[in-house]
């Protein structure tokens, strides 16, 4: 039976508009064609029945780690597609209510099924049967762009977490971050990239319970919302991009993430659909993750302790394999790996096959796509690509392999991952491929973005743990402090400043930044060792503004240019070690939804920027940053003006 609270009301345009435009979509399996399971036979399978409350049967599972599978046995699934609904309180909007539940999911042929977390969707058509979902990851939402959209994310998992042995590590070491000592499964979602009211944007401190029982400092829900519910509001201003929705609670997101609360979010718009691309069943997406497995097929988590999984994982199967025709496809990519760099080829054979990148994080790559042969994809960045398998004979093996990517990278030591999943050339042509060759494709021009004069720089210090072993007292930083610091960094909303990561660790860190879409300018080296002896004596002497460290005193070289396919709008940046990486944002304010209370901003407005690494996230590599009216003063993250020529 249906959990919780059905949509109510009369269908609005903006609702049958988007029920419409999802139900055209061919890229994902609709309810009908994937298997579906409902909430009671979830409560079988994990221990939900009666309450939301019950924790899953444990059960006895093997410390052995599997390492190795047979590869290319299981088809590769589609995540479904969640359906709009309607909802009187929420007029001219497409309503969704997505439910958290514990499940099971078989992960391989050869594996037994595995306890795992998911998002669900109600059928707004038979919203008391069984909902829209896989059992791991969840249903895809699409919609258009400034067609907005409410969303109901109700946590109906288990109070005891699937990974409850490390959360106990956790609150031993003291790592929990003023997470109540009684709550073990604390959820918020983020949608990813989208330009999005701080209310509704999922920040860390925004966390509530199975029970509804307690919530973090900053939940918030629009009006209507039950207590172990947060209803949010995405006016949808944003241009045809991939975004992904996760989870992102306080201290708990790399084990919620990895458990399986992660899905996608597809916004469409006039300009996309003018390129002609492939569409339909030759859209597909791929949600790249890797895992350890216990020999009975469950979920082993060891991030803590190993860096990455042994095991390649594609839209929640291990090593599968897509069925294709001899045609153009379109891939949506996206790295939803806790900590792994993918570094991605296609290989025939021996030989490796080009493929062209149209786009990245935030849509399209200015002007044409680009021609590659690899890419580096850290996790969190996502690309838009055509592959060309056209004169591929029936019967043919096109291999997407992973290489020269260490864990942690570049210069980490987890287990290796050579091949991911494999295309096979088994389908006849269906229909002639009308779709534009990508050498063909003309993409929208993209205006470069210029700062705001006299604003200044802000930088932001990379600092690693002390043998790279966290504890409260030898943390993951950003500027030296953690991210319960009081704030340093006011932003002038209709401003646009330069921002510049200055990593000192040996680990390459994503950066994403919460609201905005920036654009990398360049990358330059430092004398690292140099800036981080004075840097770290400026902060033991008590960091006085005046006395900072200038860093284009320590520069060394010339800027290099972002790497052609990064020449988008992004959220998420590379930002390498013994580098400083800058980029480019405008922060403008992002309105409301007419016709309903509290969906706008109203400032101040709180977001944050964080390393992407779960690990890292979740150990303090994250600061927070507020959107003002008047930015005088800036902070103490800033330096020299702008146009300061480097």
């Amino acid at each position: 039976m249906f959990i919780g609270r059905s949509p109510s009301g009369s269908q609005t345009d903006a609702g049958q508009l988007a029920a419409k435009s999802t139900r055209e979509e061919g890229m994902w399996l609709t309810r009908r064609d994937f298997g579906l399971l409902s909430a009671a036979a979830c409560a079988s399978v994990a221990g939900l029945a009666g309450a939301s409350t019950a924790a899953a049967e444990p059960r006895a599972t093997s410390r052995r780690t599997v390492t190795q599978l047979e590869k290319y046995v299981d088809p590769m699934p589609r995540p479904p597609l969640a359906l709009p609904g309607m909802e009187a309180s929420f007029p001219g909007t497409a309503f969704y209510e997505i439910t958290m539940l514990q499940c099971a999911w078989q992960f391989h042929r050869d594996l037994g099924k595995a306890t795992t977390w998911g998002y669900w969707a109600t059928d707004p058509e038979n919203p008391e049967g069984p909902m829209i979902g896989m059992g791991y990851l969840g249903p895809t939402i699409i919609t258009k762009r400034e067609a907005p959209v409410v969303v109901n994310y109700r946590n109906h998992l288990p109070t005891t977490h699937l990974f409850q042995p490390k959360v106990d590590d956790m609150r031993r070491a003291g790592l929990a971050h003023g997470i109540p000592p009684d709550v073990n499964v604390p959820t918020t979602v983020h949608l990813h990239g989208n330009f999005t009211p701080p209310q509704s944007d999922g920040l860390a401190e925004q966390w509530y319970t199975p029970d509804g029982k307690y919530h973090g400092e900053k939940y918030f829900t629009l009006e209507g919302g039950q207590a172990n519910e947060a209803i949010y509001a995405y006016p949808n201003n944003h241009r045809s991009t991939l975004f992904w929705y996760h989870d992102h609670a306080m201290a708990f997101t790399r084990l919620n993430v990895y458990a399986g609360l992660a899905a996608l979010y597809v916004v469409r718009d006039d300009v996309e659909t003018g390129l002609n691309l492939p569409r339909g069943d030759f859209e597909v997406p791929l949600v790249l993750q890797d895992k350890s497995f216990n020999e009975d097929g469950s979920l082993r988590y060891d991030l803590d302790v190993q860096d990455g999984g042994e095991i390649p994982v594609v839209n929640g199967k291990a090593y599968p394999f897509l069925a294709i025709e001899p045609r153009r496809y379109r891939f949506r990519v996206v790295n939803a790996s806790n900590s792994r760099f993918w570094r991605l080829q296609l290989k025939v054979g021996k030989k490796r096959m080009p493929f062209w990148v149209i786009g990245g994080d935030s849509g399209f790559l200015p002007d044409r796509p680009v021609k590659l042969k690899s890419t580096l994809l850290a996790p969190a960045e996502r690309l838009d690509l055509i592959i060309d398998f056209s004169e591929m004979p029936q019967g043919a093996k096109v291999t997407l392999s992973n290489f020269d990517a260490p864990v942690h990278f570049p210069d980490g030591g987890g287990p290796e991952i050579g091949e991911i999943m494999q295309f096979q050339v088994t389908k006849p042509l269906s229909c002639a491929d009308e779709s534009t060759p990508p050498k063909a494709i003309v993409l929208p021009a993209i205006p470069r973005l210029e700062p705001t004069p006299g604003l200044p720089r802000r930088e932001f210090v990379m600092l690693q743990p002390e043998g790279d072993v966290y504890t409260p007292e030898n943390p993951y930083l950003i500027n030296a402090l953690p991210f319960m610091a009081p704030n340093e960094d006011f932003i002038e909303a209709g401003t646009t400043e330069i921002w510049e990561y200055i990593n000192l660790t040996h680990d390459a860190h994503p950066m994403h930044v919460h609201l905005v879409n920036f654009q990398i300018i360049n990358r330059q080296k430092f004398d690292q060792e140099a800036y981080q002896r004075d840097y770290e004596e400026w902060v033991d002497a008590g960091r006085k503004p005046e006395t900072k460290p200038d860093l284009s005193k320590y520069l060394r070289g010339r800027p290099i240019l972002p790497d052609l396919e990064e020449r988008g709008p992004k959220d998420t940046v590379k930002t390498y070690t013994g580098m400083v990486t800058r980029v480019i944002h405008r922060f403008n304010v992002p309105a409301g939804i007419p016709n309903i209370p509290g969906s706008g901003t109203t400032l101040p407005a709180e977001y944050m920027h964080h390393c992407h690494i779960l690990e890292h996230e979740d150990n303090d590599k994250m600061r927070p940053w507020v959107l003002v009216e008047d930015g005088s003063g800036f902070g103490a993250s800033s330096s020299h003006p702008a146009g300061h020529a480097h």
